[in-house]
């Protein structure tokens, strides 16, 4: 007889279930792992905006028009003492928000900033700007009260160089570096220090392997004192840029194979930086440990949605990703098969998760079935938005979110709804064939074995229920657990 006691593991949805360790999942679908590695559901989404209730929707940015980026500017300027706006790219329009809800225009009536339907935009913070670019266009940058270019851009009383028109940027020893150039597709361009639009310093740019069937891609944040630059689409190759001026920068190839998908699909945290190729997610750990004897060690629990074309492969050029440093996890936007919106997230949780080639890694699905989340980023909560939603939680992490109406919400939402809307959290063990006595002996598949039950630990936070359901030789007992303390027994 056996008691069959709660897993503590992630999902894991290449291996065969029945020979599946039981400490992992087959189905993980919109849950967190804590500290211990117990699962609880996922946050809700509220919508940033002025509304008390922030379930309402409706374009906060402009009508039904995609959010392309978001993200967090804090600017100190010549003060001690910081200002902090949220900056978006929705449709063709620039916008603000001080961290009250509201979004006011920036480009005004004008609205013609790039292609309206380029997701791939990106802003980076340099030398208090928000760079706005997406190759289209030429690149912008925003001081939070002036927008300006480098054609009209002065500073000291000196005109500044023009900038290319790029895709992405990098902020990296108080130089801008900008790839992504239609006519120099493996050409790297960066600044003066000091000077973000400076190009005319000698030497100010660089090639990466030119010719080698691949272009620039995308490149980390700073990480130990070094960028990595990311070529792809094709083959793939991972490139270390050292030193600390232009007169000592040194470029080695330290990775090849996995070509990044798009500049978007990058995070740099303060251990790792992790990507997503064609083929799979890895991190620079991983590969640089362990190489690339195998395309995805990092996501290799979760590879059978490449291998088995489970997510749309074809649309992972408008991947895009975030961390959350507070709760330990990455995240990747993917698209299922057979739909047409960005509502999964492939979250991964790197606290708990070791990176050696079969380590335990801890993988769960965020599912967002009502919306096409096209962005994101995460973000220091302002005190203002604090005050409306009446909750002790300024200046706290949390992601923000775009989706392709317009509207931005933030995951932070203790409610456990989107915006009002309920989602489900569902965890499915694998089959059970063999247990282990207290002595540690197996008992094989084929011996018979009797069940006492199952125990389950809960912490609830409202008055909510959850819904159990045990097969045993394919039959199925179920019952609803009201998760306001007690139990109850399967029947």
């Amino acid at each position: 007889m056996f008691t069959v006691h709660p897993s503590l593991g992630g999902l894991d949805v290449s291996s065969d279930a029945t020979v599946l360790d039981p400490n992992f999942g087959t189905v993980m679908d919109n849950i967190e792992f804590l500290e211990g590695g117990q699962r609880k559901k996922r946050l809700g989404l509220q919508v940033y905006s002025t509304s008390t209730s922030h379930t309402t929707t409706g374009a906060m940015i402009s009508t039904a028009v995609a959010v392309r980026a978001v993200a967090d500017f804090w600017r100190y300027g010549a003060t001690l003492t910081p200002t902090q706006h949220l900056v978006a790219v929705s449709g063709a329009s620039l916008f603000n928000s001080t961290g009250d809800g509201k979004w006011t225009s920036l480009n005004g009536a004008a609205s013609s900033f790039g292609a309206a339907t380029n997701v791939n935009t990106m802003i980076t913070i340099a030398g208090d700007y928000a760079v706005i670019s997406d190759e289209s266009a030429t690149p912008i940058a925003y001081n939070q009260s002036t927008l300006k270019d480098s054609q009209t851009a002065t500073e000291g009383g000196s005109t500044w160089a023009l900038w290319p028109r790029f895709t992405g940027s990098r902020y990296h020893l108080d130089r801008l570096f900008m790839w992504g150039i239609s006519t120099a597709p493996s050409r790297v361009v960066y600044t003066a220090a000091g000077n973000i639009f400076d190009t005319t310093s000698t030497g100010s740019n660089f090639k990466i392997a030119e010719g080698d069937g691949d272009r620039v891609i995308g490149a980390s944040k700073p990480f130990y004192a070094s960028m990595y630059f990311f070529k792809g689409p094709q083959y793939g190759s991972l490139w270390q840029l050292s030193g600390v001026g232009s007169t000592d920068f040194a470029m080695v190839q330290v990775g090849y194979g996995a070509p990044l998908v798009n500049q978007r699909a990058v995070v740099t945290t303060p251990s790792d930086i992790f990507w997503m190729s064609q083929y799979g997610i890895h991190s620079l750990q991983t590969t640089v440990k362990y190489g690339n004897v195998e395309e995805a060690f990092l996501s290799l629990p979760i590879q059978k949605l490449w291998r088995e074309g489970l997510i749309r492969r074809d649309r992972l050029d408008e991947t895009w990703a975030f961390w959350h440093p507070q709760r330990s996890i990455v995240g990747w936007a993917v698209i299922p098969v057979g739909e047409t919106t960005h509502r999964w997230l492939l979250m991964y949780n790197y606290a708990l998760s070791d990176p050696k080639p079969g380590g335990k890694k801890f993988w769960a699905i965020w599912k967002f079935n009502n919306n096409d989340l096209t962005c994101g980023d995460t973000f220091l909560i302002p005190g203002t938005w604090n005050t409306l939603v009446s909750r002790n939680r300024a200046g706290q992490p949390a992601p923000i979110l775009g989706d392709t109406n317009g509207n931005v919400f933030i995951n932070d939402w203790t409610g456990l709804s989107d915006y009002g809307n309920a989602y489900t959290a569902t965890v499915r063990t694998p089959v059970l064939t063999r247990f282990a006595t207290d002595r540690q002996q197996l008992i094989p598949e084929t011996q018979e074995k009797g069940f006492v039950g199952i125990v389950t630990y809960f912490n609830p936070t409202a008055a909510v229920s959850a819904d159990v359901s045990v097969w045993v030789d394919r039959r199925l007992q179920s019952t609803t657990i009201s998760l306001v303390g007690g139990g109850a027994t399967l029947t």
